[in-house]
């Protein structure tokens, strides 16, 4: 499998968990929306940092593997939009565990403003994706003319 492969693969699935993380809200489940808002981060930095050509670390927290390449392959991307990237990938890493396992009883504007985050960092994301895909290599064209009919 492509990085690219990989990384539209990664992509896809955190869209996936953002339909969970609107599923999660909608039934006032709060622990279980950080986590899946948490999880739709993850996903969707290392979906990016694929695509950009790097082994993303086996950790939650991606974010500043992403601010450490992302100047180098998007360089139009504003410094404060990589700073509130780390930021949520930070703190959604931290309430992880203790969000899904319960030590901690997480509130509906905790979770709100978590799925706020994931929505934003997956926005990013996509509209990031089809600029770092590799551009296809042109189809060759063939005229009618050129095709023999054998008959």
């Amino acid at each position: 499998m492509t990085n690219q492969e990989r990384g539209d693969k990664l992509l896809a699935s955190a869209v996936e968990l953002e339909m969970e993380l609107k599923r999660a809200l909608e039934r006032g489940s709060w622990n279980l929306a950080v986590r899946r808002a948490q999880e739709v981060v993850e996903l969707a930095l290392k979906g990016l940092i694929n695509l950009m050509g790097v082994e993303y670390p086996r950790t939650h927290d991606v974010g500043p593997v992403l601010a450490e390449i992302i100047p180098q392959r998007l360089p139009n991307v504003p410094q404060d939009v990589v700073d509130e990237i780390q930021s949520i990938s930070r703190t959604l890493a931290r309430k992880r565990a203790p969000a899904f396992y319960f030590e901690q009883d997480e509130s509906e504007e905790t979770a709100r403003v978590a799925a706020d985050g994931a929505r934003k960092v997956l926005q990013w994301s996509i509209e990031w994706q089809s600029q770092l895909k590799a551009p296809e290599p042109p189809r060759q064209r063939t005229s009618n003319h050129q095709i023999e009919q054998k008959g």
